[in-house]
């Protein structure tokens, strides 16, 4: 059932601290892109539960979530309330502002030392953390290195500079990679799905908003982890699945009985069945 065009889309806004920051973003990315009047209904500040609740009740039309809560439930073999179903993919377009430490360092505390490539960032470092002091190097690499050379305790960047310098890729398994807002690693975040009642459609423009290369790619990291789950010796896997024009590119953490692996797969797009079994057969072997 389409909504008239004049209609006005009532959509839930919910949960707590950092977690209600993210989702706002993600409203607010709904409401400017969004060919319908799209309404902000406080929901109140508990748990994702809430957002269910109201779906069921009919107090909202839609509510967003971020798609690494759905992967959590799916692990615990939790379902979404009868009635309630995902009727899009919205990827967040904002600047990621992400922090780069060694392996297993300790979270940053007061006198340490923080690198970054612009004085612009310096701002939103001393307004992150209380008593730090900031190196500036224009060039993210030198900032790097100060970091190996224990001269700084961390880096602080913009995630698609990294990618723009063709560091990323190594970075990932050097390095730990925080993002900004919560410090949490950066794989899963900024994706979230958008929640209806029953098979309506969302607002109009869901589909414009949807990414395909993002559902791709979730459907793709939910395959693997849903496979690589199944063998009893793994205790946790985390798939990073990347879509450029024909190349796809696969990268997967996992602890087991044996430890931690990291596999990464890359090739062509058509060929992701290949890419994916010789992902998961990898891990099979090392489990």
């Amino acid at each position: 059932m389409r909504k008239d065009l004049d209609e006005i889309y009532r959509l839930g806004l919910y949960g707590n601290g950092i977690e209600r920051i993210k989702l706002k973003k993600a409203v607010q990315i709904i409401q400017k892109a969004s060919a319908s009047q799209v309404k902000i209904v406080d929901i109140g500040h508990d748990n994702f539960d809430s957002a269910c609740e109201a779906l069921e009740l009919g107090s909202v039309d839609m509510a967003v979530v971020d798609m690494a809560q759905l992967i959590r439930m799916e692990k615990n073999d939790e379902n979404l309330p009868y009635g309630v179903v995902i009727s899009g993919v919205l990827k967040r377009g904002d600047s990621r502002y992400v922090m780069i430490r060694k392996r297993h360092a300790k979270d940053l505390i007061e006198n340490a030392v923080v690198a970054t490539d612009s004085y612009s960032k310096t701002e939103r470092i001393k307004h992150m953390y209380d008593g730090i002091s900031c190196v500036v190097e224009t060039d993210i690499r030198k900032c790097i290195e100060k970091l190996d050379a224990s001269e700084c305790d961390a880096v602080f960047v913009l995630l698609e500079d990294i990618k723009a310098a063709r560091l990323h890729n190594s970075f990932l398994y050097r390095y730990t990679i925080m993002d900004y807002g919560e410090c949490v690693p950066v794989h899963g975040e900024g994706v979230y799905a958008m929640l209806t009642k029953g098979k309506k459609e969302a607002v109009r423009t869901a589909r414009e908003l949807s990414h395909k290369s993002t559902a791709e790619c979730f459907e793709i990291e939910d395959d693997i982890i849903s496979r690589v789950m199944q063998n009893v010796y793994v205790k946790t896997c985390d798939v990073y699945a990347r879509i450029s024009s024909d190349r796809l590119e696969i990268y997967a953490d996992v602890t087991g009985n044996r430890g931690r692996i990291r596999v990464n797969e890359r090739g062509t797009f058509v060929n992701k069945n290949l890419i994916i079994t010789k992902i998961v057969d990898r891990i099979s072997k090392s489990m």
